[in-house]
């Protein structure tokens, strides 16, 4: 009967061993899983560290830059409100004045170059001699 006890002692004893080499490789397991949580947080604090003020700053330019859009959209339609107005205004001059114009260009095309060039050639002609006699009066 020693035989049996000592027997199931030292398979006991053994399965002790073996019980204890596995928990000891869970540990060591537990530990890496530890150490790479550890290191995934960490990598991602850091992260959130460097991008949260990034990306604060860059909404607060993105906040500036569209507060100007708007500002900018503002005097476009004034200005385009104004060039309206202005264009209204162009168009009812030339409405206005459209019949005189045209009454003045068919009056300036109607002179006759010609007539007008012999008269002045006419009126040099005698006024040349009066100004040569009027002359030698000085």
């Amino acid at each position: 009967m020693g035989d049996v006890t000592e027997n199931k002692d030292d398979q006991s004893i053994q399965l002790l061993t073996q019980i204890r080499d596995l928990k000891k490789k869970q540990l060591m397991w537990q530990r890496v899983s530890a150490a790479c949580l550890f290191g995934i947080f960490a990598v991602l604090f850091i992260t959130v560290s460097i991008i949260i003020p990034r990306a604060t700053t860059t909404l607060s330019n993105i906040d500036q830059v569209s507060g100007e859009m708007y500002e900018t959209i503002d005097e476009i339609d004034t200005m385009v409100a104004e060039m309206t107005t202005a264009s209204t205004n162009l168009n009812k001059l030339v409405d206005d004045n459209s019949q005189a114009l045209t009454d003045a260009i068919n009056n300036i095309a109607g002179i006759d170059f010609e007539g007008l060039n012999k008269a002045i050639k006419d009126l040099k002609d005698t006024v040349g001699p009066m100004a040569s006699f009027f002359g030698r009066f000085r």
